[in-house]
């Protein structure tokens, strides 16, 4: 008995999806957002896993699996494989290595799952720019110098207590439940 080659297209479309879509007839990972310079967030990883197959119909018996895929960008990927003679108690998956034919005992039922890695790459996030003056009204932050940070000098106006010969005496009230500490205390004439 020859054995023959014969491709078999799965329609990617229906199935199980986790984080992947099908766009353009192709599996992808599905976008999650984008950065800061636009490019795409994608998850770290995914799967697709299509729904049973019969084979029974199309061949009398099988005698194992080859893929051939075309990838595009940097994502890595797994294709794996399970079988089964009634359709409901399928065989644990097995990894189908590309060019090379994974051998199984012939069944009526196939099952293929896609796995998915993105590849890591670093991205950038802007939550604010800290460019526009008196944007954030806290007491205790200042965002005016360009950067989000506590408010370290605080001036306070004073009121006039007393008159002297010398001078004049000023007070300010300092709750201490607003600062943790007060490191010193500067007076200008003015």
């Amino acid at each position: 008995m020859a054995i023959q080659e014969i491709a078999l297209d799965i329609d990617l479309s229906i199935g199980v999806f986790q984080d992947t879509i099908v766009e353009d007839q192709k599996l992808k990972l599905r976008v999650l957002s984008q950065d800061a310079d636009g490019n795409s967030i994608y998850p770290a990883e995914g799967s697709w896993e299509s729904t049973p197959i019969r084979i029974q119909d199309k061949i009398a018996s099988f005698k194992g699996v080859a893929a051939s895929v075309d990838v595009m960008g940097g994502a890595s990927y797994k294709i794996y494989w399970s079988t089964s003679e009634d359709g409901f108690e399928w065989g644990a998956y097995e990894e189908i290595i590309a060019g090379v034919t994974a051998p199984r005992s012939p069944a009526k039922y196939a099952k293929v799952k896609i796995e998915i890695v993105a590849e890591k790459e670093y991205s950038n996030f802007y939550i604010d720019d800290f460019k526009e003056k008196g944007k954030y009204s806290n007491p205790f932050i200042e965002s005016d110098a360009g950067s989000l940070g506590l408010k370290k000098t605080y001036q306070l106006n004073m009121e006039r207590a007393s008159d002297t010969p010398t001078g004049m005496v000023l007070r300010q009230k300092v709750e201490n439940t607003k600062f943790k500490k007060v490191d010193r205390i500067r007076v200008s004439k003015g």
